[in-house]
């Protein structure tokens, strides 16, 4: 719960501070004083994150929340900056400084920025904001942007065939490389893949079995590699063949790798019963609905405490699934909200409840989990409910506090 109280205190701060005075005018020329007087070497900092280590970065982004105005900060500096910001937020130990990292992105109206495959923050600048002036000092709003940065890149590159020799050539090659592959030989098939690209260098299917037994063989960047090439090409098949490698054993290596989830559109989904006996038939009827359309359940739990509404609570980068979810269900008025500090393999967490539930109790045992790809898993579905609810309760309190504040 520590975090929570933190991240509670860092917004009542960024309330106060935005409250310092009444005169908006003379509040905008006084922060700025501020700023040029304490901010040290910070501008350059945040500037240039890259060359920083995590504790210098922290810092700044703390004198930033503490003295910087943002709201005359154009999208793309907001969003050069929020690569500084993002990166504490993804590393910082300390859930304080996290806090403040994720406060300075919300005031600046920028998403966290992703990691790469190096471990480094890539910047997503956003295809436009919906931001809209709280004060002279703080921005409120949502930068609006893809939920999958692949999106961008999605069948951009146009497929073009070979001449029948050569086509007849890389043919000859998968097949030697496929029955290299079922001697579990994967360098030699590894290799006889790649010269049935070279002779033809859109050959879905080879490049399919190249990502497949690239996984298999322990080189997972490779294999992603692979598949993001499937996934720029402007075939038909080969999104038919992303869609197949969500349930292909071949990238069980893969399937909670996040850039793997983005390009197939695999999507980890967890039911919880938080109504106890009498909301039992309404989430196996979920499931049901759920499976029908395509969407695999891996777990199902049961909650130790009483539910009284549905949510849908989706990890950062999977908002376009959970409303698709919400719809797939028919419950429109479900609400959805996004997990804070989910220590959960789910990206997504559909949470059943009914006002019943408070009379009855949940009455449930620890969670039942099911499927599986859940064996052996840590994950508590019911505290992690509890954790997401808590979050919200917190920051609701922050925010009403602050408007008691407000002049």
């Amino acid at each position: 719960m520590k975090h929570i109280t933190l991240l509670t205190l860092a917004l009542l701060a960024s309330l106060l501070l935005g409250c310092a005075t009444d005169d908006g005018a003379k509040r905008t020329s006084t922060s700025i004083d501020y700023w040029e007087k304490n901010k040290g070497d910070c501008a350059e900092v945040l500037k240039s994150p890259h060359a920083y280590g995590l504790t210098r970065l922290s810092h700044c982004t703390k004198m930033w929340e503490m003295y910087r105005h943002v709201d005359q900060i154009p999208l793309k500096e907001r969003s050069m900056y929020a690569v500084a910001f993002s990166e504490v937020s993804h590393k910082s130990p300390d859930p304080y400084d996290r806090a403040v990292a994720d406060a300075a992105l919300s005031r600046i109206c920028i998403p966290r920025h992703p990691l790469g495959n190096n471990g480094q923050v890539r910047e997503e600048i956003p295809d436009n904001m919906v931001c809209t002036s709280v004060s002279d000092t703080t921005i409120g709003g949502q930068a609006v942007a893809s939920s999958n940065p692949f999106e961008r890149i999605k069948n951009t590159v146009q497929v073009q065939s070979v001449p029948d020799r050569k086509m007849a050539e890389a043919s000859n090659l998968h097949k030697r490389a496929t029955a290299e592959r079922k001697k579990k030989a994967f360098g030699a098939a590894i290799r006889l893949y790649n010269e049935a690209l070279d002779a033809n260098p859109f050959y879905v299917a080879a490049k399919y079995d190249l990502a497949g037994a690239q996984a298999i063989s322990g080189d997972e960047r490779g294999a992603l590699r692979s598949l993001e090439e499937l996934y720029t090409w402007n075939d038909p098949v080969a999104d038919q063949q992303l869609i197949r490698a969500r349930s292909d054993n071949d990238f069980e290596s893969l399937r909670d790798n996040p850039n793997f989830k983005l390009l197939t559109g695999y999507v980890r989904i967890a039911l919880v019963n938080g109504a106890g006996t009498i909301g039992e038939s309404t989430v196996a009827a979920m499931r049901n609905r759920l499976e029908s359309r395509n969407f695999a359940v891996a777990e199902i739990g049961k909650s130790n405490r009483p539910e009284l509404v549905p949510q849908i609570w989706y990890r950062e980068g999977f908002e376009d699934y959970a409303y698709r979810i919400r719809d797939a269900l028919g419950q429109s008025r479900m609400n959805v909200a996004l997990m804070r500090n989910a220590d959960t393999l789910n990206d997504i967490l559909v949470v059943w409840g009914q006002p019943e539930a408070a009379q009855l109790g949940a009455g449930q045992s620890a969670p039942v989990v099911q499927g599986k790809r859940a064996q052996g898993s840590d994950n508590k579905l019911d505290d992690l409910v509890k954790q997401v609810d808590d979050t919200k309760g917190s920051v609701d309190s922050a925010r009403d506090t602050g408007k008691k504040l407000t002049p």
